[in-house]
């Protein structure tokens, strides 16, 4: 239950903010108590007011940081006790680079399109050179299985994830492959919607850019992410 004092380790860490957006510098304080292990899953948040307090912040700050944090799936808010951390979060969502980008993804729309281009081309092109027969039987199964799932009028956001993380381990760059798995984090959600709202468009981008893949066509591989990626930017999937 929320505590009426601090514990020794987090409080030593609520030094005063800088002035950037004060709910976001919050965010990044709590993310920082958690990963130094100064706050635990399961353990209550302080107080908003003591945390407004020590951190130099209006309590309207510190509720809203407890909102994205909510929204990230960090932080559990339970009713008549407080805001807890959660013990189910994934570990990707405490990389710094994943917890950056969602602070300023809603700010800078055309930074994050030009950032995906160029990390999705980048592997798509180390995909063409160096994927192997069994990296492209995989892709060509979650292809299979995604058209199945579309015939029943369904489409699974995991599956999207999937094929995409199967494109970095092509590339067999372990930094394409571990900065993969930060980008397709931070993109899950946009996953998520075009998945419920648009499949077909995902079934045919999906189509298209496994045959340029088995065709080792980097032509036909830029005009295919290219187009994908401007819907995606043109329906603002990214919230």
């Amino acid at each position: 239950m929320e505590g009426e004092t601090m514990n020794n380790s987090f409080q030593s860490m609520m030094t005063p903010l800088d002035r950037k957006p004060l709910s976001h510098v919050v965010v990044e304080k709590i993310k920082d108590g958690i990963i130094s292990g100064a706050l635990k899953p399961g353990e209550f948040l302080p107080p908003e007011a003591q945390l407004a307090d020590s951190l130099g912040v209006g309590k309207s700050s510190v509720r809203e940081a407890i909102k994205m944090l909510e929204a990230l799936g960090v932080v559990e808010v339970c009713k008549g006790q407080g805001s807890r951390i959660r013990t189910d979060m994934g570990d990707s969502l405490m990389n710094p680079l994943v917890f950056q980008l969602l602070l300023v993804s809603g700010e800078n729309q055309d930074k994050l399109w030009e950032f995906r281009r160029a990390i999705e081309l980048g592997a798509n092109y180390l995909a063409i050179e160096h994927a192997t027969q069994e990296d492209l039987d995989n892709l060509k199964s979650l292809q299979e299985s995604r058209i199945r799932d579309f015939a029943r009028g369904t489409a699974d956001p995991q599956n999207d994830l999937e094929f995409h993380l199967a494109i970095y381990r092509g590339t067999h760059n372990p930094f394409y492959e571990q900065i993969g798995k930060s980008v397709m984090e931070l993109f899950y959600p946009s996953l998520v919607i075009s998945n419920r709202d648009e499949p077909a468009n995902v079934m045919e981008d999906h189509s298209a850019i496994l045959d340029a893949l088995l065709r080792r066509d980097y032509s036909a591989m830029t005009k295919c992410v290219e187009a994908s990626l401007e819907k995606w930017r043109n329906h603002s999937l990214i919230r």
